[in-house]
C-alpha cells in the first residue's frame, strides 16, 4: 500500500541550516521540494541559497572519479578506508578540497599519461596481431610479388561471394600503375580472399583514392615494413609485438603501485564527495530570508514525528518543522512512496514497468502479490515443476545476493512456487502424469468434476474465464474507487457502467445456456439499460467499443488454461516418449531433458502470461500511473 505523506515546513536560523541539511541526509527521511517556487512572495520573499564552494565539489569529484576509475581494483581494507573517512568527516570543506587538489596534483597527469600509453599500446597490440594473422597467411604468394624498395605493399580483403571484383581491380591499378605492380590473392577463410598488391610506390596516391572510393577494405601494412621479405615483416611483428607486451606489463605494475598506495584514499575521498555534491545540490531548494531559512519537502507519516523529535532534540526547538495543510493541488504533486509487507516488496520490482502510481490511487503491489503467484500455480500446477523452481530460486538467490533485481525476482519465483505446487496437488501432477503412472496421487474431484488438466477442457476454460471475471471487476471496482478520490465524475459514470454492462451480458449469456431461470434476461436487460448511458456519458459514443474490448480482456484469461495444459501435454509427451525407450538409461535422459525444457518455459512463459494480464488487461480499468516516486534527500549506504 501507499504510504500517506505529509507536507512539511522546517524553519529556523541561517547559521543552522548547514547542520539541519546534514541532520536531514542522516534522516534520510524529506523528499525535497523548490521552496522558492512554492512558497508565495506574499507570505515570505526568499532568496535561494548559494553554497560557498558549490561549483568547486563537482569538478573534484569529476577529476578524482577519473583518476579513482583509471587504478586497477584492490582488495577494499576497510579499517583504512573508515579512518580516512573519520578524518575527511572531521574536516571542513575547504581542507577537505585543498586535499583533493593535492591528490589530484598528484596523480592527475601521471595516470593520464599511463592511461593513455596503455590505451594506445592495447591498440598496437591488436593492430601487431592482425598483421602476424595476415602476413603468415600470405607468406605463400610472397615468391608472386616483386617486394624491394621501392615499392608499397597493400591488402584488401574481398568477401567471397565479390570476387569478381578482384579482376576489375586489378585492372583498374594496372591504368594507374600503367603496369608496374603485381598483383595474387589467396583464399584466407571461408568468407574472405586476400588480394596482395605490390605497386611503385609513386601511385601511392592515386592507388589509395582508388581502393577508397571502391569501398574495398584495405589493411596498409605499416612503412617499416615496406620493401621487406614476408619473413622478416614477421620478425619485426614479433619483435614489435614482444616489446609493447612487456611495456604493457610495466605499466599495469606502475599502475598497480599507485592503486595500491591510494586506492583506499581516493575510494573514501570518492564517497565524501559525492555525499556533499548531493547535499551542496540541496541547497538551491531551499530559500533565505534576512534572518532564517525555509525548508520544503514531503515526508511519510510514518517518519514525520521520529524526524520532529529529532530536530527539536538536536536545535533546541531553534528549528520548528511543522505539518502544512495539504489541498488537493498540492497532492498532485506528493510523491509516491511504497510501505509494503515483505511477501509484497518483490512484487515492486513490477512496478518499474510502468510509471509510478499518483500518491491517491490505490497501489497495485498488494494485489499483484496476490493474483500474480496464483496465476502462476494454476499455469504451472505440478509437484515436482514447482520443488524443482523452488530449489532452482533459493540457490540463484543465495548465489547472486548482490544482485538486487535477481534476488527480487528470485523471491518472486520462490512465493509462486508454493500455489504451483499446491495446484500440482489439485490436478494431481507431478512431472506431469509420472505421479499418477507411480500410483503416488490423483486428480482431485471437486463439484463433480475430476480436475485432470489433460482432460477437463471445458471446466478448466470456464474456471480460467471466471478468474478473468473476477480480476476484471476488481479492476472496475477499484477505478470506481479511484475516480471518487480524484472526484472525476465522468471515469466513476464509465467504470460503474461498464460493471453494470458486462454483468448483464454475463447474466444473459449465463441464462442462454440454461444454468439461469429464463426470467433472469429481465435483470440482466434492466442493468445493460442502466449501464449504456453511463458509458456514454462518462466516456462518449466510444464508449461502447470499449464493451467489446473489456470482453475480449476477459477472454484473454483463457492463457491460464491453455498455457497449462500445453504443459503437462510436454510432461506427458516427456514420460510417455521415456517409457517407451527398450534401454532404461536412455529412456530416462530423454525424459529428463524434456521436463528440463518445460521446467525452463514453466518458469518465463506463465511469468510473462501473469504479468500481461495484470499490466494490459487489469490496470487499465483503474490505474493511470501519473505520480512521481519518493526520493528522499539522504545517506546512499542507508
Amino acid at each position: 500500500m501507499l504510504q500517506k505523506m505529509k507536507r512539511v515546513q522546517i524553519i529556523g536560523p541561517k547559521e543552522k541550516f548547514s547542520r539541519v541539511v546534514d541532520l536531514l541526509y542522516h534522516e534520510g527521511t524529506l523528499h525535497f521540494e523548490d521552496a522558492c517556487d512554492c512558497i508565495s512572495c506574499d507570505e515570505i520573499s526568499l532568496k535561494k541559497i548559494n553554497a560557498e564552494n558549490a561549483a568547486e565539489v563537482p569538478k573534484a569529484l569529476e577529476k578524482i572519479s577519473v583518476i579513482f576509475s583509471t587504478l586497477p581494483i584492490v582488495e577494499e581494507d576497510s579499517e583504512r578506508q573508515s579512518l580516512v573517512h573519520n578524518e575527511l568527516v572531521e574536516e571542513t570543506l575547504d581542507q577537505t578540497l585543498a586535499r583533493s587538489k593535492r591528490i589530484i596534483n598528484e596523480l592527475e597527469l601521471t595516470t593520464k599519461e599511463l592511461a593513455t600509453r596503455k590505451s594506445e599500446l592495447s591498440f598496437t597490440i591488436t593492430s601487431l596481431k592482425r598483421y602476424e594473422k595476415v602476413i603468415q597467411t600470405l607468406e605463400p604468394v610472397e615468391q608472386k610479388l616483386p617486394i624491394h624498395e621501392g615499392f608499397e605493399v597493400v591488402v584488401l580483403l574481398i568477401q567471397k561471394q565479390h570476387n569478381d571484383v578482384i579482376n576489375l581491380i586489378e585492372s583498374e591499378i594496372e591504368r594507374i600503375t600503367r603496369n608496374h605492380f603485381e598483383m595474387a590473392s589467396i583464399v584466407t577463410d571461408e568468407e574472405t580472399i586476400a588480394a596482395v598488391v605490390a605497386y611503385d610506390n609513386n601511385y601511392s596516391q592515386e592507388v589509395h583514392s582508388f581502393i577508397f572510393s571502391a569501398n574495398v577494405n584495405e589493411i596498409r601494412l605499416p612503412q617499416e615494413f615496406m620493401g621487406k621479405p614476408f619473413k622478416d615483416m614477421l620478425a619485426l611483428v614479433h619483435q614489435n609485438l614482444h616489446e609493447a607486451i612487456e611495456e604493457l606489463a610495466l605499466l599495469d605494475t606502475h599502475l598497480l603501485d599507485l592503486s595500491t598506495k591510494w586506492y583506499q584514499e581516493l575510494s573514501s575521498l570518492k564517497k565524501i564527495l559525492e555525499d556533499v555534491n548531493e547535499e551542496l545540490q540541496i541547497y538551491s531548494n531551499a530559500g533565505q530570508s534576512e534572518h532564517c531559512f525555509v525548508i520544503l519537502g514531503w515526508i511519510p507519516q510514518k517518519f514525520f514525528k521520529r524526524t520532529q523529535n529529532d530536530l527539536q532534540t538536536e536545535f533546541q526547538n531553534r528549528v520548528v518543522m511543522v505539518d502544512l495543510e495539504v489541498t488537493a493541488k498540492d497532492l498532485e504533486h506528493a510523491p509516491t512512496f511504497y510501505d509494503n509487507p515483505w511477501f509484497v516488496r518483490p512484487f515492486e520490482f513490477f512496478m518499474k514497468l510502468v510509471s509510478p502510481p499518483d500518491s491517491r490511487e490505490v497501489d497495485p503491489s498488494p494485489i499483484l502479490a496476490i493474483f500474480f503467484p496464483f496465476f502462476f500455480g494454476i499455469m504451472v500446477g505440478d509437484i515436482g515443476y514447482g520443488l524443482v523452481i523452488l530449489v532452482f530460486a533459493l540457490l540463484m538467490k543465495k548465489k547472486f545476493e548482490s544482485i538486487e533485481w535477481l534476488t527480487q525476482l528470485m523471491n518472486i519465483l520462490i512465493i509462486s512456487s508454493i500455489p504451483a505446487i499446491l495446484f500440482g496437488f489439485f490436478f494431481g501432477e507431478f512431472f506431469g502424469n509420472f505421479g499418477e503412472m507411480m500410483g503416488w496421487l490423483h486428480p482431485v474431484q471437486f463439484l463433480g468434476i475430476t480436475w485432470n488438466r489433460a482432460e477437463a477442457i471445458i471446466p478448466m476454460l470456464i474456471l480460467a474465464v471466471s478468474i478473468g471475471v473476477v480480476h476484471i471487476f476488481l479492476g472496475l471496482a477499484l477505478g470506481m474507487r479511484n475516480a471518487v478520490i480524484l472526484k472525476n465524475r465522468k471515469h466513476l459514470a464509465e467504470r460503474s457502467g461498464m460493471l453494470l454492462m458486462i454483468t448483464g451480458l454475463i447474466l444473459l449469456l449465463v441464462t442462454f445456456a440454461g444454468v439461469l431461470p429464463e426470467n433472469t434476461a429481465y435483470p440482466a436487460a434492466v442493468l445493460m439499460i442502466i449501464g449504456l448511458p453511463l458509458i456514454i456519458f462518462g466516456a462518449g459514443a466510444f464508449g461502447t467499443i470499449e464493451v467489446m474490448s473489456t470482453v475480449g480482456n476477459i477472454l484473454s484469461y483463457a492463457r491460464l488454461m491453455a498455457i497449462g495444459m500445453a504443459s503437462v501435454i510436454l510432461a506427458m509427451v516427456a514420460n510417455r516418449l521415456g517409457g517407451s525407450m527398450e534401454v532404461l538409461v536412455v529412456g530416462i535422459i530423454i525424459a529428463a531433458l524434456l521436463h528440463t525444457l518445460n521446467i525452463i518455459l514453466a518458469m518465463f512463459s506463465p511469468s510473462l502470461h501473469a504479468i500481461r494480464l495484470h499490466l494490459v488487461e487489469f490496470y487499465s480499468k483503474f490505474y493511470k500511473g501519473e505520480g512521481m516516486m519518493y526520493k528522499p534527500f539522504k545517506n546512499g549506504k542507508k
